[in-house]
């Protein structure tokens, strides 16, 4: 037999292969692997379970750091107000200390 009819002869067997329908074959289950896939259906159920409240939790974390966030900035507008309304003293203070101190005499001749 040469190389040519070898093909020949594979090409052959594989068309009458490709016409010969598969057999019904169902694969043995055994007990251990039932209860495999139950203990993978347990695992895979308390890992969803944990992802789900993993992310309840990071929304309630995200709203609380919303609420830190917006409490800051409310204390430091105050403190800012504060802050301006001292300065705003401070000036007060000193332009009625020009005024009247000395009789509103402020100059570099005064000894």
């Amino acid at each position: 037999m040469n190389t040519e009819q070898t093909i020949d002869a594979e090409e052959a067997l594989k068309q009458l292969a490709a016409q010969v329908p598969p057999p019904n074959f169902r694969p043995v289950k055994f007990a251990f692997t039932e209860i495999g896939e139950q203990i993978i259906a347990s695992l895979m159920k308390a890992a969803d379970e944990q992802v789900a409240a993993a992310e309840a939790l990071r929304v309630d974390v995200m709203h609380l750091a919303d609420s830190i966030g917006a409490e800051l900035e409310a204390h430091a507008k105050r403190i800012e107000a504060m802050q301006l309304r001292t300065k705003e003293f401070g000036l007060s203070v000193l332009d009625a200390h020009k005024k009247f101190i000395n009789g509103g005499e402020h100059g570099d001749d005064q000894g």
